[in-house]
């Protein structure tokens, strides 16, 4: 059960995050910060890497990996030291996941749209082999503007594919600008409600909130797939990062915007 010593473990997760890409010297650092909660929910709830047989995780928004990376790294699942290693030639933490370099890794991802099209085969996988898995899939805001994703929710719907729940990281931004100014979204649970999933709206950095979603996904006899659209903040912990699109990626993380950084989250 997540408790008050959740909050510790997702501060530390946004101390590796910063870390790792301060040494890699690039990274996506402000749709990392956002999207701490929901990843270590989802980790620490609904995916038993110690199974060979397990649910899936697909991180579909994959310029995020360095939160992935840190929640491995917080769960005791890295080598020591290795977050150093993001980005790095010849190491398992690349850029983006890269399912070949690190096995906890269920699909490579960085090319945007193409997560949600890889749930399905997980989902369909699943039944084949009754296995009853769960699939989780984490969007951006702005991935859904990829053709793509609409393409794999009509199919979802349409197949009623129950075992599949999807997280939209609601950060209100993506690389160029904020998504009011690119393409405002509109009715978008009712969209998604429209291609036959059951939606919801919750606070994306309630530990509370999430935790209640997850357990009751895996317990329940879901009638639908699952939508849940979830309110967070870019660059979310940091105070000059919060909200500042300058940080939603960073070719050189100076000395001083990381010592910031870590003495506010300490």
């Amino acid at each position: 059960m997540l408790n008050k010593s959740a909050l510790n473990y997702c501060k530390n997760i946004r101390k590796k995050i910063i870390f790792s890409i301060y040494y890699a010297r690039s990274g996506h650092v402000g749709p990392s910060l956002s999207c701490v909660e929901l990843i270590y929910s989802i980790l620490k709830l609904g995916i038993n890497y110690k199974k060979k047989n397990r649910n899936k995780f697909v991180l579909s928004k994959g310029h995020a990996a360095p939160t992935l990376y840190a929640t491995l790294d917080e769960f005791n699942l890295l080598k020591k030291n290795e977050l150093k290693t993001l980005r790095k030639v010849k190491s398992r933490l690349q850029g983006h996941p890269d399912k070949k370099k690190l096995n906890l890794v269920d699909t490579g991802t960085g090319a945007l749209g193409q997560g949600l099209s890889i749930s399905i085969g997980y989902s369909l996988g699943s039944k084949l082999l009754n296995s009853n898995n769960k699939i989780f899939c984490l969007l951006g805001d702005g991935e859904i503007q990829e053709g793509q994703i609409w393409e794999s929710a009509m199919y979802i719907g349409a197949h009623n594919l129950k075992n599949i729940i999807v997280f939209i990281d609601g950060n209100k931004f993506q690389n160029e600008r904020s998504i009011a100014e690119t393409l405002p979204e509109k009715n978008l649970l009712k969209k998604w409600e429209s291609f036959g999933f059951k939606t919801m709206r919750i606070n994306g950095h309630s530990l509370i909130a999430i935790e209640k979603i997850i357990k009751s996904f895996l317990k329940s006899k879901n009638k639908k797939p699952i939508l849940v659209y979830c309110d967070t903040i870019k660059g979310k912990g940091v105070s000059f990062m919060e909200n500042n699109n300058k940080f939603h990626s960073v070719k050189d993380l100076s000395e001083e915007n990381y010592r910031k950084a870590i003495s506010e989250l300490s």
